[in-house]
């Protein structure tokens, strides 16, 4: 068994980069030790392990800590840096927070608070004691009062997540790297990292994605929108902060990869909706809209022939309310399949509708999303017939053509 003491146990940091900047926006402070023959090895296995006790696993912490703030002051060091505390290894300086180690050291080091980067750790952490609370929310508050920042790491990994992130209010959440990992093949994954990096941005927190190993994985991260990225693709980590080696042409060749295919999307879409206007527009000119209830079944099957991919067709009041059946088509063969009376004003695309007839507009195609029953990926085509009347067609796919 490895003993650790001052004379084994060093410091590593791994580049974290800023998406705004293309440079290294700060380090992640990761244990290592020195074996007996030399070699470097990490100190993950013995933080993880069940064995190691409260007490070591702090002693051995603040070793790493402590020479991790002497090197960023030593090497004159400007950027964040990120340092791990678990919770509980707070617990002692609820009556005196000015005694927290981390900001004694920075202190002694001279160095500025404001560039540290406090991540907590603990991922199993519920509180369910008031007294308790209250003391981390103050010792935290404490931090935040010297000038640190608050990431909580490991965000979506388990159920208790929205009780930690409005309990810890955190600068920074890190995602979870297995929703990173597994988003290269799921889609389900891919949404919740856009969902999760929305949420975010509107609550003002900024999102860390670490973990990125493949550069599929940092477009899918760049696209669902993120401040900063981590991991093996961008930097490993490093014994020193000085001329630190990181992969800037991988972070910037895959920004622009995204950008261009977002950039094709706007434009692939664009041109499909003018191409659907022009199709509803001619039909209108030669039949025009009179009402829902007159001849609708003949309007709707000459609309199904021009739009193409078409699944359905209806037709909503402003306020969401179906005022027709659908209108099912399939491969040529059509029938009227219920839902009249139904209201969807709290579907995303008929908010994504009435956001573009508000704005003077007469038309629009939604964000693509899937139908809840067949699973496929839709797009939702709007056209307002009247100022009362809207059309709405679901769309499985755009033709070649568009692609």
């Amino acid at each position: 068994m490895e003993e650790y003491s001052e004379k084994n146990i060093i410091p590593y940091f791994q580049p974290i980069l800023c998406a705004a900047s293309n440079q290294i926006y700060s380090y992640e402070v990761l244990g290592r030790f020195t074996d007996k023959d030399g070699n470097v090895k990490s100190l993950g296995a013995f933080f993880s392990d069940p064995a190691t006790t409260h007490e070591e696993a702090l002693r051995v912490d603040r070793i790493v800590r402590r020479k991790a703030l002497e090197q960023y002051a030593r090497e004159k060091r400007t950027e964040y840096l990120f340092v791990n505390i678990r919770l509980a290894w707070l617990d002692n300086y609820a009556d005196n927070p000015e005694e927290l180690p981390t900001i004694k050291w920075a202190k002694e080091f001279g160095i500025d608070a404001g560039k540290i980067v406090i991540e907590i750790t603990e991922e199993e952490f519920i509180v369910s004691d008031e007294k308790q609370a209250k003391a981390y929310i103050d010792i935290l508050s404490y931090y935040k009062n010297s000038g640190c920042r608050i990431a909580l790491d490991d965000y979506g990994k388990n159920a208790s997540n929205i009780d930690r992130l409005a309990f810890l209010k955190p600068d920074i959440i890190k995602i979870n790297i297995d929703y990173i990992h597994k988003s290269e093949d799921s889609y389900h994954y891919r949404k919740y990292l856009k969902s999760i990096a929305s949420f975010a941005e509107s609550v003002g927190i900024e999102i860390l994605y670490e973990g990125v190993e493949t550069r599929k994985q940092l477009e899918i991260c760049i696209s669902s929108r993120g401040k900063f990225y981590q991991g093996y693709l961008i930097a490993y980590p490093q014994a020193s902060m000085k001329n630190a080696v990181f992969a800037h042409n991988v972070f910037s060749e895959a920004a622009d990869e995204v950008y261009k295919k977002q950039y094709k999307k706007i434009i692939r879409n664009d041109l499909f909706k003018s191409y659907l206007d022009s199709k509803v527009g001619y039909l209108l000119l030669d039949n025009p809209f009179v009402s829902e209830k007159e001849n609708i079944e003949a309007f709707f099957s000459e609309l199904c022939g021009e739009i193409p991919a078409v699944i359905r067709i209806y037709l909503c009041d402003k306020k969401g309310m179906q005022i027709t059946d659908n209108y099912e088509w399939n491969s040529g063969s059509a029938e009227f399949g219920g839902y009249m009376g139904s209201n969807w004003a709290w579907r995303g695309f008929f908010q994504e509708a009435m956001d573009t007839f508000i704005s003077g507009k007469k038309s629009g195609l939604s964000s693509p999303y899937r139908d809840f029953l067949s699973k496929k990926k839709i797009f939702t085509y709007f056209y307002a017939l009247t100022a009362d009347v809207y059309l709405f067609a679901d769309i499985t796919r755009m033709p070649v053509i568009f692609n």
